[in-house]
């Protein structure tokens, strides 16, 4: 566990950027983040970034309904290092008809991968610091269609139970200033953990 002064010198040295009325203007708040799946588009090809044991998976697919569901994760920390058997136990029937793909990785090295414009949206839930996150959102941009979105987990300062800071909201504003994308949609749980839906400002 990081020191109270490990803990102020990371999030000192995460960028603060100031995001204008034009990046937030058109966004609807939404009570949970399945509601979020309710509003991303049917049907699309889309990719999930961070599947630990297939939960939020299984609501993607439930809800989305996607033609196509890559799921992209290393599954090497011990945390999850059985993940990757329970999701290919779980989904066993989807990855059998290739409408759910693994591709097993570091994030940005798979999303460095993927085909240029092929996905109607992402879903981002990895690390969360500042550097991954960042990177992740731009990588993602390359990734989508002109008009896809991208979305993702932990739009919080941090978890508060073991005191582990985040760079989500820095990673996120910094994003949308400087790439021109704007919140669609913002999810309010109680318990804090938040998600985020961008689209490109046309």
């Amino acid at each position: 566990m990081k020191t109270a002064e490990e803990r102020r010198k990371i999030k000192n040295a995460m960028p603060r950027t100031e995001l204008r009325n034009s990046h937030v203007e058109h966004c609807k708040l939404l009570t949970n983040r399945e509601m979020l799946l309710d509003a991303l588009p049917k049907r699309g090809v889309v990719a999930e970034i961070g599947v630990a044991f297939g939960d939020f998976t299984s609501e993607i697919l439930e809800r989305a309904c996607p033609a196509t569901l890559h799921l992209i994760d290393s599954w090497e920390s011990e945390r999850y290092t059985t993940g990757l058997d329970h999701i290919r136990e779980k989904f066993k029937k989807e990855i059998s008809r290739e409408q759910v793909l693994i591709r097993r990785g570091q994030s940005i090295e798979v999303l460095k991968s993927l085909p240029v414009g092929a996905f109607d949206w992402v879903y981002l839930d990895t690390n969360h610091t500042y550097a991954t996150t960042i990177e992740e959102l731009r990588l993602a941009e390359r990734a989508v269609k002109m008009d896809g979105f991208i979305a993702g987990h932990d739009y919080c300062t941090g978890n508060v139970i073991d005191a582990v800071p985040y760079g989500v909201i820095e990673a996120v504003a910094e994003f949308c200033y400087f790439n021109n994308w704007r919140f669609i949609y913002l999810t309010l749980e109680t318990r804090g953990h938040m998600s985020f839906c961008l689209e490109k400002i046309k």
